[in-house]
């Protein structure tokens, strides 16, 4: 995102936005996978970390 457009609450509406459409279509819950950077938005809209993800690649030579 570009660094004029951050910290405006745009992400947070559309997270909150995306939940409410998800209940009014039946969803019961809701699980992602976080960016290091996302992870600081999640809680703000009602997630809580249930666990941690680690991903692993071979290394390249």
């Amino acid at each position: 995102v570009k660094p004029e457009f951050r910290r405006r609450g745009i992400a947070r509406s559309l997270m909150r936005r995306m939940l409410a459409d998800d209940r009014a279509h039946g969803a019961q819950q809701a699980v992602l996978l976080a960016s290091h950077t996302g992870a600081k938005l999640y809680p703000v809209v009602g997630y809580a970390q249930i666990g941690t993800l680690y991903i692993y690649t071979p290394a390249r030579k």
